[in-house]
């Protein structure tokens, strides 16, 4: 089989496992019907993870050193906060919403201003539809006028503090923290992707810019899997799951070693 068929192969069989085991995975959680709202949380933040590995393995040509950081991060990120809520669902999801609401809020604040500063501005009509709009996604939840702007990290903590509470500090050192230098632009990031070293002597070798193609990289695909098996094991933990389909990781390897088995017989 060829490198690209074998690609396109993987891609889809590994979509396929996640939408099945997905499903399996939130099927089996009892949702306790007096914390409707932290069981919407964390579903959604699975669902989340598990959508942007799905989004990495449709789009290979992110598969590399430029790009593929800008989800991984992400990813970590989500893991952190995830793995923080599940200590105490309750308390920490309702952080996590007034937090989201009130920026909502604050940015509502912002188009109502941008109204009042210009308004003959021609967006006028635009903006004040979308004041409408976010007051309803607020109203739904809450009401607007016990809905708090907070300024600063929804959870209180950095996300540090929040992996070391959360017993995932590693992450936050070797996966959090160096993607954060391709998320931010950072020059760890940006001296080894978007530079190279000047030829002539006279420049002391400085860098200069550079549009270099990164190689597709599967270990970028391979990680982001890592991430969505770390999550379900999260939920296996929290609720006492028992599943039929193979966490994330054990799905990665038995295909390859399946797909090594397959190659030996045709030899």
């Amino acid at each position: 089989m060829g490198e690209e068929n074998a690609l396109k192969e993987l891609i889809e069989s590994y979509e396929s496992y996640l939408n099945e085991s997905f499903k399996e995975l939130w099927g089996k959680v009892r949702i306790e019907y007096d914390k409707l709202e932290a069981y919407s949380v964390i579903g959604g933040l699975l669902s989340r993870q598990v959508t942007l590995s799905i989004q990495m393995a449709r789009s290979p040509n992110i598969l590399n050193g430029h790009s593929g950081p800008l989800f991984l991060r992400a990813m970590t990120d989500l893991h952190i906060a995830l793995s923080w809520i599940m200590m105490d669902l309750v308390e920490r999801s309702k952080k996590y919403i007034l937090h989201g609401l009130g920026e909502e809020k604050l940015l509502m604040e912002h188009y109502k201003k941008e109204i009042e500063d210009h308004p003959d501005s021609p967006n006028k009509e635009q903006i004040e539809q979308l004041i409408d709009i976010k007051s309803a996604w607020i109203n739904s939840q809450r009401r607007e006028f016990f809905v708090e702007v907070n300024l600063g990290h929804w959870a209180q903590l950095d996300y540090r503090k929040m992996s070391q509470e959360a017993d995932c500090e590693g992450l936050y050192k070797f996966a959090y923290k160096p993607f954060t230098h391709a998320a931010h632009n950072m020059w760890p990031h940006v001296s080894m992707y978007n530079c190279k070293v000047c030829e002539s002597p006279l420049h002391k070798h400085h860098l200069i810019p550079q549009l270099f193609e990164a190689p597709l990289d599967i270990d970028f695909l391979f990680r982001s899997c890592k991430y969505v098996h770390m999550a379900y094991e999260l939920f296996v933990d929290k609720f006492n799951l028992e599943l039929e389909s193979p966490l994330p990781m054990e799905w990665w390897w038995d295909y390859f070693e399946e797909e090594q088995e397959s190659d030996c017989e045709k030899t």
